[in-house]
């Protein structure tokens, strides 16, 4: 399942119609949102979120417990060596967001360096956008670096001075090469690339056949099948992967529905482990379309 991240400034305390409206498009998709702790834009955001049921949501938050959670929805704890309440220490779980979903949302009031600095990292993973800018009350699609330094026309002189200062905004932008871009693959980094699956709709199996083909379902029901397994258990994920032989981040992308990292062979691997009877059945009968895929067309229109 596509994980969708959303963030925003700190100062923007109120979100806009379109801005509701696009977070009630990925809760009405089905899509799995992730979240920080913060006030401001991410107070608003859960706030929504709230507001609309939805439940597949998990607040990220670095320290003991999240600043704010307003639905008492699953937590991501993220590590940081840096200094307790530093701007290190918080944005470590931006950093990590950044890595587990697959695109973002972000809501930035032309001078904001953390929301920039989400997309500068989400960028830097091949992975795209969608930006709503409080000024224009419109939205920007960023895939590329060439998108960014458009969007960085309406940050005014000082504003630029300071990013440059507090995140290093220019060096940043510099660093990821002007060819940088979320619809080409990644040589050297096949975790970034297996990340981005979700994220590029024609390149995703899922997608190119609305039915899902034999091999994803026979996925999608292994991983369902070890899921319930886990939970049923009581197992921390750490234990789950210790249990399965695989590392945890793996276990992680299994209880995200990130069907794509997965080959049919190491998930009936990991069912045999854990005990599960896996029986394949072979027929003739000709598959159901199903309708399509829920949340396809938000997708489209996002990015």
């Amino acid at each position: 399942m596509t994980t969708v991240f959303i963030a925003g400034s700190i100062s923007i305390t109120r979100l806009h119609e379109k801005v509701q409206e696009r977070i009630a498009g990925i809760v009405a998709s089905g899509l799995d949102v992730i979240v920080g702790d913060a006030g401001g834009a991410d107070s608003s955001i859960q706030a929504c979120l709230q507001d609309l049921g939805a439940t597949r949501v998990t607040v990220y938050c670095t320290g003991k417990a999240p600043r704010n959670n307003v639905a008492g929805w699953p937590v991501h704890y993220v590590q940081s060596k840096a200094r307790a309440g530093s701007r290190a220490f918080f944005t470590a779980k931006d950093r990590q967001m950044a890595r587990d979903g697959d695109y973002g949302l972000m809501i930035w009031d032309c001078k904001s360096t953390g929301t920039l600095s989400n997309v500068l990292e989400l960028l830097g993973h091949r992975k795209k956008s969608l930006v709503f800018v409080n000024k224009t009350r419109d939205f920007a699609k960023i895939g590329n670096p060439a998108d960014l330094e458009q969007l960085l026309q309406l940050m005014s002189d000082s504003a630029r001075r300071l990013a440059d200062e507090k995140i290093g905004l220019s060096a940043r932008l510099a660093a990821l090469g002007p060819d940088r871009s979320a619809d080409d693959p990644s040589p050297d980094a096949a975790a970034v690339a297996a990340q981005t699956v979700a994220a590029e709709a024609p390149a995703s199996p899922l997608l190119k056949d609305p039915t899902g083909g034999t091999a994803m379902k026979l996925r999608l029901l292994l991983m369902s099948a070890l899921r319930d397994h886990i939970l049923q258990s009581r197992l921390s994920e750490p234990a789950a992967a210790r249990l399965l032989g695989v590392p945890l981040s793996r276990i992680s992308d299994l209880m995200r529905d990130k069907a794509d990292v997965f080959g049919l062979d190491m998930l009936v691997n990991m069912a045999t482990t854990a005990g599960l009877r896996v029986d394949m059945r072979i027929s003739d009968r000709p598959d159901q379309p199903s309708g399509g895929i829920p949340g396809l067309g938000f997708q489209d229109s996002l990015l």
